[in-house]
C-alpha cells in the first residue's frame, strides 16, 4: 500500500514528503525514540520481488554508510521495513542544486565556494576507493548555512539516466555523463570529475553545456560536441577558473585533472580564502545568531577552540538541538556541561530580527614556514586522511599566528581525545 502521511513505518513517523526518485519517495520522517527528524528514502518498495537487487543495494548502503565527512549527507541506517528497504538520512533543511539552477545562474564566487566543498567530499570519498557516478544538481543540497551535502552515494536513480546493465539499474545520469561512462560504464575518480565540471559549467554560465533537444542529441555533445570556452558565455568568469572547468570536462580522461585534490588546487589559485560564504537567508537569521550566542557561551568553558568547534559541529548536524548536544560533549565538567545545556537552551533569539550573517573583521594572516606546513599536514593526516594537506593550505590562509592555525586544525579531528593528541605533538612545529 502507498505511504500516507501520519503513517508509523518501524520507529518512525511520516510527517511529510520531500522528493520522489526511481525507486521511491523521499519522506521527512520523526523517530518516535529520539523526537529527532529524519529524511525517509524507500530505495525498494519491494523487496520480496527483487531479493538480488537488495543485496546489491545493502552492499552499496554499507559503503556510503563508511563515508563520514562535513560534505557527505549522513546515512544513520538501512532498515527492512515490512516489505521495505528503507535509508534513514540526515535531513537537511535547503535546497537541492537543481532547484538553485531553477532561478538562474550562481553568483560566480558562491559557485566556487559550492565547488571546492563538492571536491572536498570526492576527494575523501576517492581516497577511500569508492566513486560517486551519479554526481548531478539533484544530488547536491545546499543547507541554509551555505553548506553544501553530496548525496546518493552508491545509489543510482534511474529516472532520467541511461541503462547500461541488464539489472535495469542506472550507473549515470545522461546529462552529466562522461564519455567512457556512457561508452562501457567502466569509470574511475576521473568521471566525477567530469560530471561535477558540467555542474559547475551550467552553474556560472547560467546554461547546460551538452544538454540538446533529445537523448540521442545529448549523448552525441556528450561524446563529440567541446562546449564553447566558459569565458565566451560569461566574460565575469576569470580565465583561471574558466581555464580550470573546461580542463575538467575533457573528453578524455587522461586531459582532466586526475583527481578532485588537484582540481581544488586550482580553484586555490583564485585565492578562495576570500571568496565569501553565501549570505544565509533572512529565514534562517535567527539560526545564525543562535550559533554566534552558542559560541560565546562554548568560549567561557573551553577556550578560543570554541569558534572552530561551533563552525564544525554545524557542518555536520542540521538542527540548533542536534549542534547544542555536539557542543556540550565537549565540556569535560559536568557542572559546566549542565549550565551550557540549560543557558543555551533559554530563551531564543528574536525572530524579526533580519540579519543575514556574522561579519569578523578580518586580520592579516601570518606568513608559515611551507616546511612546518608539510609536517603539520603529515601529523593532520594521521586522524583525518589525505585531505589534511587541502586543510592545513587554506587554514594557513587566514590563521593570525601558529595558536590560531594549530587550534583551527584541531576542529578538524572528530574525537575530542585525537584533538588533543594532535595538539600535544605538533606544539613544537611552528
Amino acid at each position: 500500500m502507498p505511504i500516507q502521511i501520519g503513517d508509523i513505518l518501524g520507529d518512525y513517523q511520516v510527517i511529510g514528503v520531500l522528493g520522489r526518485g526511481g525507486m521511491g519517495k523521499v519522506y521527512r520522517v520523526r523517530s518516535l525514540v529520539s523526537d529527532r527528524e529524519e529524511a525517509m528514502k524507500v530505495v525498494l518498495p519491494d523487496l520480496d520481488d527483487n531479493v538480488a537487487l537488495a543485496d546489491r543495494f545493502l552492499r552499496e548502503i554499507k559503503v556510503h554508510a563508511s563515508l563520514q565527512h562535513p560534505n557527505i549527507a549522513v546515512l544513520h541506517s538501512a532498515l527492512r521495513i515490512e516489505s521495505r528497504l528503507v535509508m534513514i538520512m540526515e535531513l537537511v533543511d535547503g535546497l537541492s542544486l537543481e532547484e538553485t539552477l531553477r532561478r538562474g545562474p550562481v553568483e560566480i564566487a558562491v559557485a566556487v565556494h559550492y565547488i571546492d566543498q563538492i571536491l572536498s567530499a570526492l576527494a575523501f570519498a576517492h581516497q577511500r576507493g569508492v566513486i560517486h557516478r551519479d554526481i548531478k544538481p539533484a544530488n547536491i543540497l545546499i543547507a541554509g548555512t551555505g553548506v553544501v551535502k553530496l548525496t546518493d552515494f552508491g545509489i543510482a536513480r534511474p529516472t532520467g539516466a541511461v541503462r547500461l546493465t541488464g539489472t535495469g539499474l542506472a550507473v549515470g545520469t545522461l546529462a552529466y555523463m562522461s564519455p567512457e561512462q556512457i561508452r562501457s560504464g567502466e569509470v574511475d575518480a576521473r568521471s566525477d570529475i567530469y560530471s561535477l565540471g558540467i555542474m559547475a559549467y551550467e552553474m556560472v554560465a547560467g546554461r547546460h553545456p551538452t544538454l540538446a533537444d533529445t537523448e540521442h542529441a545529448t549523448l552525441n555533445a556528450q561524446l563529440n560536441v567541446v562546449p564553447p570556452d566558459l569565458g565566451a558565455v560569461n566574460p565575469r568568469v576569470p580565465q583561471a577558473l574558466s581555464a580550470a572547468i573546461m580542463r575538467a570536462i575533457a573528453k578524455e580522461p587522461g586531459l582532466r585533472f586526475q583527481t578532485a585534490l588537484e582540481f581544488q588546487a586550482a580553484l586555490q589559485g583564485l585565492d578562495f580564502a576570500s571568496v565569501p560564504v553565501p549570505a544565509v537567508p533572512t529565514a534562517t537569521a535567527a539560526r545564525t545568531l543562535e550559533l554566534a550566542e552558542l559560541e560565546a557561551r562554548l568560549s567561557r568553558a573551553i577556550g578560543p577552540i570554541a569558534g572552530r568547534l561551533i563552525a564544525s559541529a554545524a557542518r555536520r548536524y542540521t538542527t540548533i538541538s542536534e549542534i547544542r548536544q555536539a557542543l556540550a560533549s565537549e565540556i569535560e565538567d559536568p557542572k559546566e556541561r549542565a549550565a551550557f545545556l540549560k543557558a543555551a537552551s533559554g530563551p531564543k533569539t528574536d525572530p524579526g530580527v533580519t540579519a543575514t550573517m556574522v561579519v569578523r573583521t578580518p586580520t592579516a594572516p601570518a606568513a608559515f614556514d611551507a616546511a612546518a606546513l608539510d609536517r603539520l599536514a603529515q601529523a593532520l593526516a594521521r586522524f583525518i586522511g589525505p585531505i589534511a594537506k587541502v586543510m592545513v593550505t587554506r587554514a594557513a590562509r587566514s590563521a593570525r599566528n601558529a595558536e590560531e592555525l594549530q587550534t583551527a586544525l584541531a576542529a578538524e579531528i572528530p574525537s575530542a581525545a585525537d584533538r588533543q593528541s594532535f595538539l600535544s605533538a605538533v606544539r613544537s612545529i611552528l
